[in-house]
């Protein structure tokens, strides 16, 4: 739109124009979810209360896989232990890992969720 000066307005561009960093004042691109550098989370993320960086796991789904596919190392796949999961995944056809399996599951079952959330649920690291 032309102004009353001649010159054109700048509304459409503000939109898209650069922010600051909540945390560290850094400028940020329009449209990111978090700060490149200090990985603070913005916009809708940040108000949600949900940080992008930490990975949650389910304890309940955790034990139902060890129970029902513990002989496949579903359970140490789904909660990051990807060796391990290739161990069980290797040694299936001997039946041990289901053993093991069901007894990973009542391990986690009795474990609290607080302890769960503590092992399991990770920060990322973004380099």
């Amino acid at each position: 739109m032309k102004s009353s000066d001649g010159s054109f307005s700048h509304h459409k561009e503000s939109q898209y124009r650069e922010s600051q960093c909540t945390q560290c004042s850094h400028e940020l691109a329009p449209g990111l979810v978090s700060c490149p550098q200090c990985h603070t989370a913005m916009g809708f993320e940040a108000f949600a209360g949900v940080d992008p960086n930490i990975r949650i796991k389910n304890q309940k789904l955790a034990i139902w896989f060890g129970f029902l596919f513990g002989c496949f190392g579903v359970h140490k796949f789904y909660l990051g232990q990807y060796l391990k999961g290739s161990l069980y995944l290797i040694f299936s056809w001997t039946l041990v890992p289901m053993v093991v399996g069901w007894i990973d599951a009542v391990r986690t079952m009795k474990m609290s969720s607080f302890n769960f959330e503590k092992r399991y649920c990770r920060r990322v690291a973004y380099y």
